[in-house]
């Protein structure tokens, strides 16, 4: 054999060697995991050393000597046992295991659906079954209202008897929920359709069961039972009264109010949402239904302003109870629609005073801000404490809602004739309070006022036509809107930059511009208006003009003036003069004749040579303005 070849069948066996070592060694790692597995799988463990009846146990062989190439590297990654799964990094940055396989009946599962849909079938029959035995005269409504508490207790009874056993959990929860909507469907149809119960008895009445359905769902610590029991009722009450009515909301807001100790005490968000909104949306209709019939208004506003004070008493209660619940918050916003859409339901005093009582008690929620929270220690210092005050986002809504209440209480109980007046005096005193408490949402109230008495005040008071028209006159009115038009439209802005939430001149080109608009056009309106009052004819309304043109004019030169030292009232004052001088010569020239139109061109070149002459003496005294 030649040596190459002698090299090459060295090679080769040193190979097989080599193939032969990592399977020995492969080998014996499965049968070590073996052994560790089998006590787990048999329930005993046997040792080779233990059994002599069987044959002699496998023992990996010792390795043959390495090849001449050198030492063979052993990985240890062949006996190392397999690494758990990783840790699953959540959205909120914690470590939490991979989730295990969810057990039967987790969730929304086939049994728990079906029972649920069970319970919602049954709840169905038996409304159909009261209205059929009605219409066919089945039985006496005595057997009737028997047979539904009946039919009701046993539900319930199935409930019980069904969660001591395995896997009842679901259909205890369903069978208890249709069980106390049923009796509760019960106690209304005896009050309503038999009159067997007084409104008062069939209130207590159903007080009671829904307590009872929602105590069970509190001892058993399930928002299910409790959220069935509300919607089971809530929606099955109408189907027994037939329409939205009082009766119908008091009802629903009995079923709100059993419902608040337990959502406040579990947090249970469902729960709260389910308990206020059936309330709400049954007194809105019964307010539509009131406006388009005969019936009996005052009892459904009482009604209505019941259930609306509830909504707002238990959204406080949430609030203070569950700060991060935002339930709170949209319950607050809901509650007093329903009172506040009544209010033409009634005389307008009565109407004045649901608005303005709401006002007043979403004002004192909004107020709550500003009042010191905390207690007073022996030296006189005043501790903080936030668990007594309630939530900003919350008592921003109720700011903003008192503002909206406060704006119906004014127009209703005004007349027409004077909305604009009182819209732009409540304007002036929110901002006026705005720049006492350094609160931007109560600058924003103001430019809400002011919007929509600026808006009136177009309309009514001061119209455009009220310039250009010889046989108008807007009175004394005209003269105060003008004034408060003119006022308003300053005081907004320089409180906006007072309280950092608008800059000055030139940014906010359109703020400004229309602000500035505003006091030209509130200023020109009150001259004409306070003109009219003593001559109303031509040589009034001239007179009215040429006064406007000289009083712009001054104006602008008094902010030029002032201007030298603050470029914003200088960059006011250089626009204001040219909107002066192009009425002069556009709407003055044409308009005016004779005497007046001499007299506005004199007056308004005197004083332009007279403001040049003061100017060019304040920059000579002055720094340059550049």
């Amino acid at each position: 054999m030649s040596e190459p070849e002698q090299h090459t069948l060295e090679a080769v066996a040193a190979e097989l060697a080599e193939m032969s070592r990592r399977l020995d060694v492969l080998a014996g790692a499965v049968h070590l995991r073996g052994n560790r597995s089998a006590p787990d799988d048999a329930g005993e463990q046997e040792t080779p050393e233990s059994s002599t009846s069987g044959p002699r146990a496998w023992a990996p062989q010792a390795p043959p000597p390495p090849p001449a190439g050198g030492p063979v590297t052993f990985d240890p990654s062949w006996h190392a046992r397999p690494e758990p799964p990783a840790a699953v990094i959540t959205d909120d940055g914690k470590r939490r295991s991979p989730e295990a396989p969810r057990p039967v009946g987790h969730g929304w599962a086939p049994s728990r659906l079906l029972a649920w849909i069970g319970g919602a079938v049954t709840l169905l029959g038996v409304v159909l079954l009261l209205v059929l035995a009605v219409q066919r005269g089945w039985l006496g409504p005595a057997t009737r209202v028997l047979g539904g508490a009946g039919l009701g207790a046993g539900l319930l009874a199935a409930a019980f008897r069904v969660r001591g056993r395995p896997g009842g959990t679901s259909g205890s929860y369903a069978l208890a929920a249709t069980g106390f909507a049923v009796l509760y469907l019960d106690t209304v149809a005896a009050t309503v359709l038999y009159d067997y119960l007084p409104i008062f008895g069939g209130l207590t009445t159903g007080f009671v069961i829904a307590g009872g359905g929602l105590l069970l769902a509190d001892r058993w610590r399930a928002q299910p039972v409790g959220v069935g029991v509300v919607v089971g009722c809530a929606v099955c009450a109408p189907l027994v009264t037939g329409e939205p009515n009082a009766t119908l909301v008091g009802f629903l807001a009995l079923l709100h109010l059993a419902a608040t100790p337990v959502q406040l005490r579990h947090g249970w968000p469902r729960l709260a949402q389910v308990a206020a909104l059936p309330v709400v949306i049954a007194a809105i209709l019964a307010d539509a239904r009131a406006m388009l019939t005969a019936t009996d208004h005052l009892t459904g506003v009482l009604a209505v302003s019941t259930a609306s004070l509830l909504g707002i008493v238990v959204a406080t209660l949430t609030a203070v109870l569950r700060p991060d619940d935002n339930t709170a918050i949209a319950a607050l916003v809901a509650a007093p629609i329903p009172v506040l859409l009544a209010t033409p339901l009634v005389e307008r005093p009565l109407a004045a005073a649901l608005a303005a009582g709401v006002a007043v008690v979403l004002t004192t929620l909004w107020g709550s801000r500003f009042v010191p929270s905390g207690r007073f220690v022996p030296s006189g210092r005043l501790l903080p404490n936030q668990l007594a005050r309630l939530p900003a986002k919350f008592t921003t809504a109720a700011g903003g809602l008192a503002a909206l209440a406060t704006m119906q209480a004014t127009m209703i109980s005004l007349d027409a004739s004077v909305w604009a007046t009182a819209l732009l005096c409540e304007a002036l005193l929110l901002t006026l309070g705005a720049l006492w408490l350094r609160s931007p949402g109560v600058l924003l109230g103001a430019l809400s006022y002011a919007t929509l008495g600026t808006l009136v005040a177009l309309h009514h008071d001061i119209p455009p036509w009220l310039l250009v028209l010889v046989s108008r006159s807007a009175g004394l009115a005209g003269v105060l809107v003008g004034v408060l038009t003119a006022l308003v439209a300053v005081a907004i802005p320089l409180a906006g930059v007072r309280l950092g939430a608008l800059s000055r001149p030139p940014a906010a080109k359109t703020v400004w511009l229309l602000s500035g608009v505003l006091v030209l056009y509130g200023t020109a309106t009150a001259t004409m208006a306070l003109v009219a009052l003593f001559q109303q004819d031509r040589s009034g309304f001239l007179t009215g003009h040429v006064l406007i043109t000289l009083s712009w004019v001054v104006l602008a030169i008094a902010l030029l003036l002032r201007g030298i030292t603050l470029p914003s009232l200088r960059v006011a004052g250089m626009v204001l003069l040219p909107v002066a001088l192009t009425k002069l010569f556009l709407f003055d020239m044409a308009t005016l004749d004779g005497f007046a139109r001499v007299v506005a061109f004199l007056c308004t070149g005197l004083v332009l040579l007279a403001a040049g002459v003061r100017y060019a003496r304040a920059l000579s005294t002055d720094s340059p303005v550049g």
